[in-house]
């Protein structure tokens, strides 16, 4: 079975000063209906050691907190910086890259995109709008209405990447690296119940995605 390595958002407890690492049971959950097993990021261990003595073959960027850029704080700051180096290890070692969200955020920032505050876009479905030269167009065509919970969107996104798809009005739910193997995605998968199956099976031909295949699809 393969494993993909999930990480956490951070939060603080208020009655007393400590830092906690905290994920939505569902993200494990969704990760082992694909088939995948789920192997979660803690913070203050080498994330190097993971990768080094488990053999993992993704990553999941998850949702939760605001990256640092669009609302500052300690928290977002440190979590900015350690799920960046996960993705430079990534991409140094031809790991694929799946962000939820602020993960997806986190990607755009990371290859110098910039942000807007957007309104209407929290906890309401849309459809979706396939860009047909994505190379992930074939699965993502099977995906019709998605749910959306984010107040900032990306504004201008990094030349190194493409719009994967849209909402109806232009708001921009998903990119793709031009080169590497790395996906973001601006619906939070695991919060439909039950799963939907598509989205399912997008996760699941990303991770397994030949990318000889997505040549040829460009």
């Amino acid at each position: 079975m393969k494993k993909i390595a999930i990480t956490q958002r951070l939060v603080e407890n208020g009655s007393y000063s400590e830092m906690r690492e905290c994920l939505d049971v569902n993200y494990s959950k969704l990760i082992y209906a694909c088939g995948y097993l789920p192997i979660v990021l803690p913070y203050e261990v080498a994330f190097e050691s993971y990768f080094k003595n488990i053999d993992i073959s993704g990553v999941v960027l998850t949702g939760g907190n605001d990256l640092n850029c669009c609302h500052k704080s300690s928290l977002s700051k440190k979590r900015d910086l350690f799920e960046k180096k996960i993705l430079k290890y990534c991409i140094e070692n031809d790991i694929r890259i799946l962000g939820i969200c602020r993960g997806m955020q986190l990607i755009a920032e990371y290859f110098k995109s910039d942000f807007k505050q957007v309104y209407n876009q929290v906890n309401v479905r849309y459809r979706l709008k396939i860009n047909q030269n994505s190379k992930y167009r074939d699965s993502l065509n099977s995906i019709k209405i998605v749910n959306s919970y984010h107040n900032f969107s990306v504004n201008k996104l990094s030349d190194q990447m493409v719009v994967s798809a849209t909402n109806e009005n232009g708001v921009i739910k998903a990119i793709e690296h031009k080169n590497y193997k790395i996906f973001g995605q601006m619906w939070h998968s695991e919060r439909e119940n039950p799963f939907n199956e598509n989205e399912l099976n997008f996760i699941k031909d990303f991770f397994n995605f030949d990318i000889g295949r997505a040549q040829k699809l460009k």
